[in-house]
């Protein structure tokens, strides 16, 4: 960071004992402070190096954490420092009392080996595998990290007799194998120290001193355990931006940092305001949006860095004018300004997102690295459902293709006469015909299907793709999956509709085929990116802890940014945390872009703009000197909220539509 440290640090780092909560706001040097902070309890305070305990959240923030302390420390002696995760820190308490090693440990690929034999011999339904296993571990996980009874819980991902039954045998066969997996890590040794007190007392005495990085992404079963750990003198230094709360999917909660004053008597207060990182314009600005958060600390960050440039607002007619406006932005700002790739992010609430951008990177030949591990988009099994329905068209004799959309929607085709069928090794139609003869109405389907693939064979890629979700019936088929499955059927849409929009500029199958294969090859090469000059992609939830010269927040509209599954206060209140990461990732300048239109349907602008828009609006008054691109300088002598009127030198009294000058970068007040 390279400066000294402020009062409000130096504070924080000096606290003698005690709880002490850290409210530190983005860019605001949280690592400096808890570095130091270890250091002062050492060379200050003289409190032996061994009993000092600094967890973060991830194995990259710890060992990072460490280094710079040992780069800040002299002594050998402070080694004995122990940084670690909450798994880490924990499995080492757990290994004290029980005979465990790591081989153990069931890491993330055998766990999901092990659920897929379960979800196997139960023989549940569902259309895509990884997809289904993937929600009920997130759900099995976040209920065990809320020390949630899953007798009592009324399960999202399936019935809760099947969800049971998931549950159940996983816990059997962990048994049986002597293992735990990573949530085992934290629940076991919550058990542990609350019901064993001697235990709990010797490791009560080896941490007298706990330091937490990122307190507001603490889970309840984490948050309990560190409240046995920390009693009886409660040395809990905690830091964290209520502000940045972002994974209640994960069971963190601002609350455990607004209650924390409440928890733990006593509690000492600092708040680390100035943004080392940001300019004086996008401080202010992400402040605005903020601030009209209700649940939170009030931190009225600062900087003292300079002005910058006023945030953009960039107005797009739709997905595919946005990505343009962005690829050509960024071509110019590499080629004209000669500012690195890898200064340069793209920030999107949801990974579909990025699709659109890929494909004109793709286009335009730019770098980029994707920072979130997400499945290629055409890999979904709906996607895949469009593709085989133009594969059979291409080809009525693509077994696999044809075994795939056969009944979707319903034809009623039973999975024994498939089976049977399938033996047919030149045709697979003259089995299924054969099992018809006595059925006209299993014939009429097949013929049915037949005259649809040849309208298929005759059109436009993105014609085909409406004409199977409407003619054939695709989207009723996929209503009342999402109905059997207990689940929202607006992520399916989404994906029906992305997979729609990606298709709009090419004439044939072929054409968009090809299209699928390059992209293929160039998310796999992006994976190479990292130590090339690349832009980077990545959602909000992964920007967190990044910083980049310039950031592009894009899709700033409503049912994206607050996402559409929002419709609580408390969520509305996570997404504008969401938004406040994503814009706070930026140091010199901020792009925010939305589009009128989407996926063929109006769009709305974003609440958290108008909440940009009423900040700018604000610094406007009578009196106030405003410098117009076009119309020069002039004062304001009236205003209200939508408009302004200026008097200018040159030109005279003319009334400004405040947000759409806004919008075009027109004026500087």
């Amino acid at each position: 960071m390279g400066h000294e440290l402020n009062n409000s640090q130096k504070q924080a780092v000096t606290h003698n004992e005690g709880p002490m909560m850290v409210l530190a706001g983005p860019g605001s040097g949280k690592t400096m402070v808890i570095t130091h902070r270890v250091i002062n309890l050492i060379e200050e305070l003289k409190v032996d190096p061994s009993n000092i305990l600094v967890i973060t959240f991830t194995k990259a923030a710890a060992i990072t954490m460490q280094n710079r302390f040992e780069n800040l420390s002299d002594s050998n002696n402070n080694k004995k420092v122990l940084f670690g995760t909450f798994h880490s820190v924990f499995f080492r308490i757990l290994k004290s009392y029980y005979d465990l090693n790591v081989s153990q440990i069931i890491m993330e690929n055998k766990k999901l080996d092990v659920f897929k034999e379960i979800v196997r011999q139960l023989k549940i339904e569902y259309e895509d595998e990884n997809e289904f296993i993937n929600q009920v571990t997130t759900e099995i996980s976040l209920i065990k990290n809320e020390l949630i009874n899953v007798k009592y819980y009324n399960a999202v991902s399936c019935s809760n007799e099947d969800f049971y039954k998931i549950y159940s045998l996983y816990e059997a066969y962990k048994r049986e194998k002597r293992s735990i997996d990573f949530d085992d890590m934290l629940i076991k040794c919550y058990n542990l120290l609350s019901r064993n007190s001697k235990i709990l007392s010797s490791w009560q005495s080896r941490f007298r001193y706990i330091l937490i990085d990122e307190f507001q992404d603490i889970n309840r079963v984490q948050y309990e355990t560190i409240k046995l750990l920390a009693k009886p003198n409660n040395n809990l230094f905690i830091v964290g931006d209520d502000d940045q709360s972002i994974y209640s999917f994960r069971g963190a909660k601002p609350e455990f940092l607004l209650n924390f004053p409440e928890e733990f008597a006593d509690t000492k207060k600092i708040i680390l305001n100035n943004n080392y990182r940001s300019t004086k314009n996008i401080v202010k600005v992400s402040r605005s949006v903020i601030k009209n958060n209700h649940k939170r600390y009030i931190k009225n960050m600062i900087t003292s860095n300079n002005d910058g440039k006023q945030p953009s607002v960039i107005e797009t007619k739709d997905i595919g004018d946005e990505a343009k406006t962005v690829a050509d932005n960024i071509m110019e700002l590499s080629r004209d300004k000669n500012i690195p790739l890898s200064e340069i992010a793209i920030i999107y609430r949801t990974n579909i997102q990025a699709r659109a951008i890929i494909d004109m990177f793709l286009d335009m030949n730019i770098p980029f690295i994707v920072r979130d591990k997400a499945a290629i988009i055409y890999d979904h099994w709906v996607a895949k459902d469009m593709i085989s329905y133009m594969k059979l068209a291409l080809d009525i004799k693509d077994k696999e293709a044809l075994i795939r959309i056969i009944n979707k929607p319903k034809r009623y085709i039973s999975k024994a006469v498939l089976e049977i069928s399938k033996k047919y090794s030149d045709n697979m139609w003259e089995g299924l015909y054969k099992h018809s003869q006595e059925k006209e109405w299993m014939t009429n389907r097949l013929d049915e299907l037949q005259y649809q693939l040849q309208v298929i064979k005759k059109n436009r890629p993105y014609d085909i793709i409406k004409y199977i979700r409407k003619e054939i019936g695709y989207d009723g088929y996929l209503e009342n999956y999402a109905t059997y499955r207990k689940i929202g059927i607006e992520g399916l849409t989404e994906i029906l509709n992305e997979i729609g929009e990606s298709t709009k500029n090419f004439e044939t199958i072929d054409e968009w085929f090809n299209h699928i294969e390059e992209y293929r090859q160039l998310m796999e090469e992006s994976n190479n990116n990292v130590y090339k000059d690349s832009v980077t992609l990545t959602t909000m939830h992964s920007s967190k802890g990044l910083e980049f010269g310039i950031v592009w927040i894009i899709g700033a509209v409503e049912g994206l940014i607050p996402h559409e599954k929002s419709n609580r206060d408390k969520d509305i209140e996570e997404e504008r945390r969401l938004f406040y990461v994503g814009m706070t990732r930026a140091k010199e300048h901020l792009y925010i872009s939305y589009i009128n239109n989407r996926y063929d349907e109006p769009a709305v602008q974003s609440r958290f703009l108008d909440e940009i828009y009423d900040y700018f609006s604000t610094k406007i008054e009578v009196g106030s000197i405003i410098d117009h691109k076009k119309f020069g300088k002039g004062i304001v002598i009236n205003l209200n909220k939508k408009s302004v009127t200026v008097d200018f030198a040159k030109k005279g009294k003319i009334k400004l539509n405040i947000k759409f000058c806004i919008q075009n970068n027109l004026i500087k007040c």
